[in-house]
């Protein structure tokens, strides 16, 4: 929980510096920006247009690791579903999906705009998407396929199976090229 409450200290402390002047002086309506942020941000998490395949696929990226990040926070044996680690481990893999979904939005967004193909921090957070997807399925072939203690030492992942699939297809998704 330090690393959790350090990290939430130092993220809200970076983003009250990021605030114009004005709303730094009033911190009594920094609650209300947040809740109308995360309120703007749920509410258009789904595709503008349904018709460009490349929205559509950061769209359902930002929600699924939304819906990963609060299952690897849930209950056993789904907190394991995107991690594959152990009851101590998997409570962790909660950043990196959380961070995952927070640039899958901003992709979203940077594709609805125009802006996806033309700025130059947009493809490298593009790359670094794609990195996240090789490296988790490379991963989960390395698993399954050269790990000796598999499949007896992965006890909870396998009660899951279909959630696995699931986290495995969705996380191929961040490979797809997004011309």
């Amino acid at each position: 929980m330090g690393a959790y409450g350090s990290t939430a200290a130092l993220s809200a402390a970076v983003w009250a510096r990021s605030l114009p002047e004005e709303a730094r002086r009033k911190p009594l309506s920094w609650p209300g920006r947040v809740a109308d942020g995360v309120a703007q941000s749920l509410v258009s998490l789904g595709p503008a247009r349904a018709d460009d395949p490349v929205i559509v696929k950061y769209s359902l990226l930002s929600v699924s690791f939304l819906a990963f990040t609060a299952t690897a926070l849930g209950t056993f044996p789904l907190a394991v579903v995107p991690s594959w680690t152990g009851r101590r481990c998997s409570r962790a893999f909660a950043a990196w999906t959380l961070l995952a979904a927070a640039s899958s939005f901003n992709l979203k967004e940077a594709a609805e705009s125009g802006k996806l193909r033309a700025d130059e921090a947009c493809r490298t957070i593009s790359k670094g998407l794609k990195g996240l997807g090789a490296v988790y399925l490379a991963a989960k072939v390395g698993a399954v396929g050269f790990d000796p203690s598999f499949p007896a030492h992965y006890g909870i992942v396998k009660q899951v199976p279909a959630a696995q699939l699931a986290a495995a297809l969705l996380f191929g998704l961040t490979l797809r090229p997004d011309e």
